[in-house]
């Protein structure tokens, strides 16, 4: 049968663990007060001034998934241009100051820089943050990009690192990042009563022992997180991806479980990921619904509430809901969209045509009741998964059985079928 569109305005995911929000919205004027005071961590890779145009590679249906080869270019975001310094600096000024809000007393601010943006941010960081609660400048060098023949190669981005005020909590001991090499030097090596091998040396009148599997905690300059590759399976195709071990260590680092973590223009969403996958609670936003259906896919396996508004759509729907013990088993059959949907942006194979479910990147099943969709299972296009499943359960609870579809082009909607009794 047919199915008809649908509103909500919330969605919840039934996951167990610590979850968080994802809101689609202006960083600088959606209603954050409810989060004021509480994020100990907060994460911010802000658009820069490149003045680029920026688009997420978005891989179409079970072959394009499998292949890479069958994908469309989509919009993702634009830097601001690079005589537009001052409209930067302003639009950085007040999302420091929204960040600084948010904060606890005890929390950090991870502000992502590159070569063009980082002078300027580190004079607003101290104007925002004071320049006493300057942490670290942390160099992230990396190995990918060109090279240059008519200035040094720009291997590194710039990692601003604050404290809200004295009362800052770090732990380092947290993110240990290898055992101590065995090198050869003047201090003679033993072994204690314990089996445990180290070297000592005696200057001053004090003995220091450094033992040989004590970790090595980093400094300022990180060189062993790589920064994202081609073939990468974290890869989502969203521009500016960061690798989640990068996020992981200034989260580890500066939280503890289930604090708040949040990235006011969160992108991707590695900073999310990261904070749900290391036990801790997350606040996401960005006014770009692309990174919001890139962020939803990768957030599936956490409790979430998202707040935003659903987006058109000129598509059919054929599904179904057959009633069982316990359970509704939803069947998505066919999406069908009008003639040449992706003509206005760039794909390949050129003229790439969508057929059956191709129009699909994900669905979710559930029900709708008072405006509120609760989603209890998803099927999502990834690389260790590209088909997508054609039926998924929903418990036999009240309310009208729905399913939530987020197509190629990251326009998510909602559509029902019978109510339950």
């Amino acid at each position: 049968m047919i199915w008809q569109r649908a509103e909500c305005i919330t969605e919840v995911s039934e996951q167990s663990g610590i979850g968080g929000e994802l809101m689609l919205g202006d960083a600088l004027k959606a209603d954050l007060e409810a989060y004021k005071g509480q994020a100990q961590c907060v994460y911010l890779d802000p658009p820069g001034i490149s003045g680029g145009s920026f688009s997420c590679r978005m891989r179409v249906g079970e072959a394009g998934w499998e292949t890479g080869k069958r994908y469309v270019e989509l919009p993702a975001y634009t830097d601001f241009p690079a005589t537009g310094t001052k409209e930067h600096e302003a639009f950085l000024r007040a999302l420091l100051r929204r960040a600084r809000g948010l904060m606890a007393e005890s929390g950090s601010i991870f502000l992502h820089t590159d070569q063009l943006t980082s002078a300027r941010a580190r004079l607003l960081m101290d104007e925002v943050f004071g320049q006493e609660n300057f942490r670290n400048e942390i160099i992230w060098r990396y190995q990918t990009g060109g090279r240059s023949k008519r200035y040094f190669s720009r291997k590194h981005d710039s990692i601003l690192f604050y404290a809200k005020s004295p009362a800052h909590f770090f732990d380092i001991t947290q993110v240990p990042s290898q055992k101590k090499a065995q090198r050869a030097n003047h201090m003679k090596r033993r072994v204690d009563e314990k089996g445990r091998g180290y070297r000592s040396i005696t200057t001053g009148g004090k003995t220091y022992i450094y033992y040989d599997d004590e970790p090595v905690y980093p400094d300022d300059v990180w060189e062993d997180v790589s920064s994202m590759q081609q073939k990468d399976p974290q890869r989502t195709g969203y521009p500016a991806q960061k690798p989640q071990a990068l996020l992981e260590r200034m989260i580890l680092s500066t939280t503890r479980p289930g604090d708040l973590v949040a990235d006011l223009t969160c992108g991707s969403g590695t900073a999310l990921v990261a904070a749900a996958d290391t036990g801790r609670r997350y606040l996401g936003l960005d006014k770009s619904p692309l990174s919001l259906a890139v962020c939803r896919k990768r957030l599936a396996p956490w409790p979430l509430v998202l707040e935003a508004p659903l987006q058109g759509s000129d598509a059919l729907v054929d599904a179904s809901a057959l009633a069982g013990i316990g359970y509704y088993t939803v069947g998505l059959h066919a999406y069908t969209l009008p003639a040449d949907p992706l003509q206005d942006y760039p794909a390949k194979p050129l003229g790439l045509d969508l057929t059956g479910l191709d129009g699909v990147d994900q669905w979710y099943a559930g029900l709708l009741n008072n405006g509120v969709f609760t989603a209890y299972n998803a099927s999502l296009r990834q690389k260790q998964t590209p088909r997508l499943a054609r039926e998924l359960e929903v418990p036999l609870l009240r309310g009208t059985v729905a399913i939530l579809i987020v197509d190629v082009l990251g326009r998510r909607s909602l559509w029902t079928g019978a109510r339950a009794t």
